[in-house]
């Protein structure tokens, strides 16, 4: 009788987590919050893991294929570095600088559709998340800003930091991709502007003010929400309709500092 009930609540939960999906990550505002979610760190992972296993297939983060990272300020690396080289050398889950909205794994061939971010510890300053509405951008850009939208729907260098590829750690891909009932946002730009630099060709002065008008939009209120993650909490988004950043944040004493798990899943 016992294995029973638990199978029925293990269908109960997948069920669940279908409707999350369809109801809520796949359209209307394309993310959930789940406050309190969890607080103990170890079972935080242990849960986070679960329901990405059944969103979909998980995928490595880094050339070492770390399935599960910890969004936090690497302090050894952040006093190594310059103000500029923090940006040109680090990945931006290791620093504590805000702004730079962006989606998650623009330099992979197939970017995550989800991203899972757990507040594991939350900042004593600063650290708002930011969560810009790509599709709405994409859809004013089309009405008020077509010009724009054509460049940024060409293909820009990108930087594949963190992994190693055989063809090299540079490629070209569109920011903006529709195709029929597909869509997708790939945009990081400091991974753009790096790519340029790497391979000693400079952006075109149309395409500069197409990134610029591109960031502008996404820093407006029009387009975006802020909130505080505290310890327990969860979000879960949908990296293809939605970019996301933070805002700077004060670094603590030690290894006490604002971190957050987080899962890419295709």
């Amino acid at each position: 009788m016992k294995k029973k009930k638990n199978n029925k609540k293990i269908d109960l939960f997948k069920i669940n987590i279908k409707l999350l999906k369809e109801n809520f990550l796949d359209k209307k505002n394309y993310f959930i919050i789940i406050k309190n979610f969890e607080k103990n760190p170890k079972i935080l992972k242990i849960k986070i893991k679960k329901i990405a296993n059944l969103l979909g297939k998980t995928l490595p983060q880094n050339k070492a294929g770390t399935k599960i990272v910890e969004v936090k300020p690497n302090i050894e690396l952040l006093n190594k570095f310059s103000s500029q080289k923090k940006l040109e050398k680090l990945r931006y889950h290791q620093t504590n600088v805000g702004g730079s909205i962006h989606s998650d794994g623009p330099q992979l061939n197939s970017p995550p559709k989800y991203i899972l971010l757990a507040c594991s510890k939350e900042s004593n300053r600063g650290g708002h998340s930011i969560i810009a509405h790509s599709k709405r951008i994409y859809d004013f850009l089309k009405k008020e800003k077509p010009n724009y939208l054509k460049i940024l729907m060409k293909k820009f260098l990108v930087e594949r930091r963190g992994f190693n590829y055989p063809n090299g750690n540079i490629f070209e891909k569109p920011i903006f991709e529709k195709k029929k009932n597909f869509f997708r946002f790939r945009y990081l730009r400091e991974y753009i502007e790096s790519a340029y630099k790497i391979k000693r060709i400079k952006l075109t002065p149309k395409k500069i003010e197409a990134l610029n008008f591109l960031d502008k939009l996404m820093q407006s209120n029009r387009f975006q929400k802020k909130l505080k993650l505290n310890q327990g909490d969860l979000i879960i988004l949908n990296n293809n309709t939605l970019s996301h950043g933070r805002t700077k944040f004060n670094l603590n004493s030690g290894d006490d500092q604002r971190t957050l798990i987080r899962v890419w899943v295709k």
